[in-house]
């Protein structure tokens, strides 16, 4: 997972990963019972990343986990993150895995899709590499396009809602693309959103407080002033301590078989 930032961004974007995945753990888990994770003997993790949510998959499997990144930076932190865990760690592009076809049970992605360079070209090497009878995964890939967010703060709103996305390189509408790229890849494919539950108030606030130093920073490269983002802060907590904020993010998985 290419993360094209400075050193100190890159220790945000870890931070960022690691709350992801708590964040999303409770829509990961139905979605791996589906997918029939626990009984795979193969399984392979693309796009790794810190390894934060390749922790995850292997507690959920009983088979062997090989996790693959084109980025040593965070292969590094990949290693430390899976240390003492049945994982094998190899660097590579997703474009063009370094495997045999018919090799896995279940090639598995998260958050992944969006931030490739060909996103069709990676799932057909996933669908490559899988058995007949095998399972391409995608778990959570998001559509901003769709964001529900009230009240609204234009400025801010539009930022959020995929703009920070684009000048990342990142596809802020990869959700709705899903069956696409799985039927094209000749799977059977089934489509769903895993996230179908709203947030309290209460759990936007301890999101955004622990996230607070990344927003700021995503407002300050994007343009806004140091008074503009405090402004916004004052509205956004203000609406969550009134108990009317509304967030809803959706995030879509994808389930392909190959024939």
């Amino acid at each position: 997972m290419p993360h094209n930032r400075s050193k100190e961004e890159f220790h945000d974007f870890v931070r960022k990963l690691e709350q992801q995945a708590l964040e999303t753990a409770e829509e990961r888990h139905p979605i791996y019972i589906k997918a029939g994770l626990k009984d795979a003997r193969l399984v392979l993790d693309v796009g790794c990343g810190s390894g934060v949510v390749t922790k995850d998959v292997a507690m959920h499997t009983n088979g062997y986990v090989i996790a693959l990144d084109d980025s040593p930076d965070m292969l590094e932190v990949a290693k430390q993150v899976l240390h003492g865990m049945d994982v094998e760690i190899v660097v590579g592009d997703a474009h063009m895995l370094p495997f045999a076809d018919n090799t896995f049970d279940i090639a598995i992605c998260n958050l992944f899709l969006m931030w490739v360079k060909d996103p069709q070209k990676v799932v057909n090497e996933m669908a490559r590499v899988i058995k007949h009878g095998g399972k391409v995964v995608a778990t959570l890939e998001p559509d901003f396009g769709a964001k529900i967010h009230w009240p609204p703060y234009p400025k801010v709103d539009e930022i959020f809602a995929g703009k920070a996305i684009r000048n990342r390189g990142g596809d802020p509408y990869i959700g709705r693309k899903l069956r696409m790229l799985f039927v094209r890849a000749g799977l059977e494919t089934e489509v769903g959103i895993g996230n179908k539950r709203i947030w309290s108030c209460e759990e936007d606030k301890a999101s955004y407080i622990r996230a607070r130093d990344f927003y700021w920073k995503v407002l300050r490269r994007e343009g806004l002033s140091e008074e503009e983002i405090k402004d916004w802060e004052e509205k956004h907590l203000k609406s969550i301590e009134e108990g009317i904020e509304f967030n809803f993010f959706p995030q879509f998985y994808a389930i392909g078989i190959k024939p």
